[in-house]
């Protein structure tokens, strides 16, 4: 991420120092406010993005390396999927996985029961009913017809109950491996992509404009 928080442009900022010269004295840091964020719409662009599957402890320097062949941009990574918070946000390691499972709940608590979901169900004719992985109560029945067309007058009336039980653990290990499929920028326009971040880093002419990588602003002082 260092190279991400490069590309910040600066603000020249009033220092509170004691020791400072004068009443105008500035010090130069980094605009840490400034961020892009892509559009929502663009995730289900697939001129734009690839879907990527993390693979065991993979960092966001390992992808980025994997697909762009520098470590560098791992901040690509991370903002193609708009991840602010990495330690929640990026799946756990298996070590860390465990830990956190083990603090969270006790032996016993791992088996129970935390929901029931759909598993996929089809007819004879191979017709989707039910898809798989939709949380329901544990009721949950459907009634069809076994017949050769599935209508109504040609089988009989069925009732099945096509769930499984998700116990703590495997919705734990669930929630941490759907985190597992990410954005990544394609690589043949990822040279766009980065001078189009480059423009928008760069600040438009204002009263605190000093440059495109520059401007002065106010330190407001709440009594």
């Amino acid at each position: 991420m260092s190279n991400y928080f490069r590309k910040l442009p600066n603000l020249d900022y009033p220092t509170l120092l004691k020791n400072k010269q004068s009443n105008t004295d500035y010090i130069e840091t980094k605009n840490l406010f400034r961020r892009v964020k892509i559009r929502e719409d663009l995730f289900s662009n697939f001129v734009v993005f690839d879907q990527y599957k993390i693979i065991g402890d993979e960092r966001p320097d390992n992808v980025a390396e994997k697909v762009y062949g520098d470590d560098n941009l791992d901040w690509i990574i991370l903002m193609s999927n708009n991840i602010i918070d990495i330690k929640n946000e990026w799946p756990m390691t298996q070590s860390d996985l465990n830990t956190y499972i083990n603090e969270k709940y006790t032996q016993k608590e791992l088996s129970n029961i935390h929901h029931y979901e759909t598993i996929e169900f089809r007819d004879r004719n191979n017709q989707l009913l039910v898809p798989a992985g939709k949380v329901v109560d544990e009721s949950f029945t459907i009634e069809y017809y076994l017949g050769e067309s599935g209508l109504r007058n040609n089988g009989q009336l069925k009732t099945t109950s096509p769930i499984r039980s998700v116990n703590n653990y495997e919705n734990e290990v669930e929630i941490n491996n759907k985190k597992r499929t990410i954005n990544v920028v394609k690589e043949d326009i990822l040279g766009l992509f980065l001078k189009d971040f480059n423009r928008i880093m760069k600040y438009d002419k204002s009263s605190q404009y000093v440059n495109r990588k520059l401007k002065k602003t106010e330190n407001i002082r709440i009594h």
